[in-house]
């Protein structure tokens, strides 16, 4: 410690060194109070984790995913029982493609997919 000091004290001056270092120590006593009673700028953290943690978010990203894997298989059904090259396969198609691009997109959401079931794949291919 007594190497930085001497650096400090060269670079700015013995006042302006005791002074930053003194701001220095309330800042450090301030995060290290605020970390463990949870105030700002912890406090963001704590609220985040009570909303993706809490009961309701975690059934309904577990029921979404569920939903959203099937009506995807059930879309492929549809395109497949349309004939080749009409519009109405086309639109289909359309949509099949954003609601994959959406499951994938929520797939790579960390707190979307830490309540995904294991029996659903990370992503669905077009």
């Amino acid at each position: 410690m007594g190497y930085v000091r001497e650096e400090m004290e060269k670079a700015v001056g013995k006042k302006w060194a005791g002074r930053l270092a003194g701001i220095g120590t309330l800042l450090a006593v301030y995060f290290i109070i605020a970390f463990i009673t949870s105030i700002w700028p912890f406090s963001s953290a704590v609220g985040v984790m009570k909303k993706v943690t809490s009961p309701t978010a975690i059934i309904q990203n577990y029921e979404w995913f569920y939903d959203q894997y099937h009506a995807v298989q059930a879309q492929r059904r549809n395109i497949e029982a349309l004939p080749e090259g009409s519009a109405d396969r086309i639109g289909t198609q359309m949509v099949l493609n954003n609601m994959i691009a959406e499951y994938n997109a929520k797939s790579r959401e960390i707190t979307r997919s830490l309540w995904k079931a294991d029996d659903l794949p990370y992503q669905i291919g077009e």
